[in-house]
């Protein structure tokens, strides 16, 4: 069998690769693959959505990163993009940005309310200038 149900995130990306060249060359003989491919991905989308709804954008962003093994540095090459907005990310310091959701979603082949979730920012302390006259 060419296809089976998909395991792990390395194999959703495989098949997530192999359905966009086969859209991409646009030719009728593909149909089929191109609909069991799609019907695979969607499942792996809703079990893995599912299986893990109480984490917020920053803990699938930080999951995927370890598993993929990418750094701050990389991923901000990447997505084309600064380390220091990458490190707020990451450290509860900045919100998610809609621009940033779509980015995500398409670098890591996920579907873009994975990080659009709500999710607290840490309290920022603010340090106070005044000086004692």
């Amino acid at each position: 069998m060419k296809y089976k149900k998909i395991a792990d995130f390395a194999q959703y990306n495989k098949y997530c690769e192999i359905h966009e060249n086969l859209v991409f060359q646009n030719n009728e003989k593909f149909i089929d693959e191109i609909e069991l491919l799609e019907v695979l991905i969607d499942e792996y989308d809703r079990r893995v959505n599912t299986t893990a709804p109480e984490m917020n954008p920053v803990e699938i962003l930080r999951s995927i990163m370890k598993d993929e093994k990418i750094s701050n540095v990389q991923l901000a090459k990447e997505l084309g993009i600064s380390r220091q907005l990458i490190s707020d990310i990451l450290n509860y310091r900045r919100n998610i940005s809609k621009d940033m959701v779509i980015k995500l979603a398409y670098h890591f082949k996920l579907r873009p309310d994975a990080f659009s979730r709500p999710y607290h920012l840490k309290e920022q302390k603010i340090q106070s200038n005044e000086h004692a006259a």
